[in-house]
């Protein structure tokens, strides 16, 4: 078991820059929102390996990371070729969560978005969250505060879902903890979106809340329901595994008019 340090304050803040590649652009040539979240994962995950944190160390004692939750707030999204800067710090710490947020700016310095992470530690044998060690406990940046102030509170249900697709896990949607990528359920969230929506709409806002597990050969349900109101839309998204009826994740996005 690790001894408890005390990091510097600029050990616990990370910045990387990303560039725009053709394939993590959508049909209108900006970047997608999963390939945001890919860019969140990455530097979450560089920091944590600085910080001697990471999966790869907590392996060792048969833990590891997963995403509990992730609430997304975009103002832009730059084109192809263009660049996001991101930056991220521990934010906040209790007994089961670590709570990691995000700025997000484009080339030109401007702050594009905002996101905020709950992340919890897992027994790798049993599945089962345990509390986060107490080595962990000098590992918040408290001059930074939050970037999106989020209490993670518990998001509503689809009460008429009207959409509804079905997918495959492939072995491809797999991560190196061997169960679905979190990427992949926000992907599934969206394809029920209609394409007028996606179309007409920028996608301003999507919170997500991760809930069960699901693996390769498993069939997975996404429904959702749109709901209307004076600033744009927001869909009500649930997903499903088939086998068993169970809901791994939901999700609510926000949309406003381009």
């Amino acid at each position: 078991m690790k001894k408890n340090i005390s990091p510097s304050p600029l050990a616990l803040f990370y910045e990387d820059t990303f560039k725009i590649r053709a394939y993590e652009a959508g049909p209108d040539g900006r970047v997608t929102i999963q390939s945001v979240c890919n860019y969140l994962q990455e530097a979450a995950a560089s920091h944590a390996v600085k910080m001697g944190l990471a999966m790869n160390s907590l392996i060792k004692e048969n833990m590891t990371w997963v995403l509990s939750r992730l609430h997304i707030r975009m103002n832009e999204y730059p084109f192809w070729l263009d660049a996001i800067r991101i930056e991220t710090w521990p934010a906040v710490k209790d007994k089961y969560f670590a709570i990691r947020d995000f700025r997000l700016f484009n080339s030109a310095g401007k702050k594009i978005g905002t996101a905020s992470s709950s992340w919890m530690i897992i027994d790798t044998v049993s599945r089962k969250p345990v509390a986060l060690p107490s080595y962990m406990d000098g590992f918040q940046n408290e001059q930074k505060h939050r970037a999106l102030k989020d209490p993670f509170e518990k998001l509503p249900k689809a009460q008429n879902a009207e959409y509804e697709k079905h997918f495959n896990v492939r072995l491809g949607d797999l991560d190196m903890n061997r169960h679905v990528n979190s990427v992949h359920y926000l992907a599934w969230g969206m394809e029920t979106v209609p394409k007028e929506v996606w179309q007409g709409y920028l996608l301003s806002d999507v919170e997500i809340n991760y809930r069960f597990e699901c693996y390769y050969g498993q069939s997975i349900i996404s429904r959702s329901e749109k709901q209307e109101n004076e600033a744009g839309l927001t869909f009500i998204h649930q997903l499903f595994r088939e086998d068993d009826g169970r809901e791994i994740t939901r999700l609510r996005s926000s949309w406003l008019p381009k």
